[in-house]
């Protein structure tokens, strides 16, 4: 669903979900650079992706409430 087709809350409702979900993958990437396990280069490089994707959708959100309420 296109983010102009939701409400005020459900934007601000996934506004709130992606900063959890981002906050979780910082978290998850700060440990990761302290383990030295093997495989961990590729769940980085999963959870770097997955960052980006969430900021991408973050600004997307913003950007509908901004031009809603310039």
């Amino acid at each position: 669903m296109q983010c102009a087709n939701l409400t005020d809350d459900e934007l601000w409702h996934a506004i709130s979900q992606n900063t959890e979900a981002l906050s979780e993958l910082v978290q998850q990437m700060f440990e990761l650079k302290i383990g030295s396990q093997a495989g961990i280069r590729t769940r980085r490089m999963s959870n770097a992706q997955t960052i980006n994707a969430l900021e991408r959708q973050y600004r997307t959100y913003t950007a509908e409430l901004r031009r809603r309420y310039p």
